[in-house]
């Protein structure tokens, strides 16, 4: 995702854990959470990457938008997913 620039940056957070309604059953899973840093135009490509690579039938994929951020970090987020 970062080679295909629909991302500027992953946070791998490692060992979470996820409980969770699956198939009519409770289900815990050890899991990473990534949090991806991206722009709004690159969210439809992002998600079909993530659904292409992902192992889950239904992977998680919120959305989270930013009300502001530091201004360079932003700018640099933006140059670098720049198509």
């Amino acid at each position: 995702m970062i080679e295909k620039q629909l991302v500027a940056c992953v946070n791998l957070i490692p060992a979470v854990e996820s409980i969770f309604s699956w198939e009519g059953r409770t289900t815990l899973e050890h899991e990473v959470l990534a949090v991806f840093k991206t722009t709004s135009e690159r969210l439809i490509e992002l998600e079909q990457e993530l659904g292409a690579l992902h192992p889950y039938e239904v992977p998680e994929f919120l959305v989270v938008p930013v009300a502001a951020g530091g201004e360079d970090y932003l700018k640099w987020v933006q140059t670098v997913t720049a198509r």
